[in-house]
């Protein structure tokens, strides 16, 4: 970890989606760093595989959270609007290193940046051949970033205190105030990763 610890942020139960974006990202950060490896040059943010080590820790903090891993890690506990009829869409607490997730972004603007040229960075993303389109797959690195770097706001921090209280794993029925907190933090959130909304699937 970094001299500055972990931050502990909320992270909706996004199903698979999440790690299908990182799955991709991956792909794509492991052929640019095999071009390095055979003497192509990277930006700075992408060189020495900075940028894919710290996708990895990212998704090892992240990744049981999500899905089918959050029911394996028994981490899937539920979140009820007040009187516990209506189900939202989870919201996870995980730590991870701010570092981490400032190396991500940086990756992000070098992909971005790369993805408009002709060199190593547009070569590899029409090479690795993922099922997300070159500009998919560059948003979803920013995406990604920004779900793990929103801003503290007195909303989140309510329901970071409720979510800690309950423990992990635990279904969670909110109180009024707690709700009002969770649909302002949900919008914020839906800026990042469009699919979040505030229903739990069926």
């Amino acid at each position: 970890m970094t001299g500055l610890g972990p931050r502990v942020v909320l992270v909706p139960d996004l199903g698979e989606d999440l790690a299908r974006a990182v799955g991709e990202l991956e792909r794509l950060l492991l052929v640019l760093r095999a071009a390095e490896s055979v003497g192509s040059v990277l930006p700075g943010p992408l060189a020495d595989g900075v940028a894919l080590t710290a996708l990895r820790r990212l998704w090892r903090a992240v990744g049981p959270t999500q899905g089918r891993r959050a029911t394996a890690a028994r981490l899937a506990g539920r979140l009820y609007a007040p009187g516990g009829r209506v189900e939202h869409v989870p919201l996870r607490l995980v730590d991870v290193d701010p570092l981490d997730v400032a190396t991500l972004s940086a990756a992000a603007v070098a992909l971005g940046l790369g993805a408009v040229g002709k060199g190593v960075v547009r070569q590899a993303l029409d090479a690795v051949g993922t099922d997300l389109p070159a500009t998919e797959l560059v948003s979803s690195a920013a995406r990604i970033s920004g779900l793990l770097d929103l801003a503290d706001t007195p909303d989140s921090i309510v329901l970071r205190e409720r979510l800690a209280a309950a423990g992990p794993g635990a279904d969670v029925v909110l109180t009024p105030e707690a709700e009002k907190a969770y649909q302002a933090t949900a919008d914020r959130l839906n800026t990042m990763w469009p699919s979040t909304g505030t229903a739990a699937p069926p």
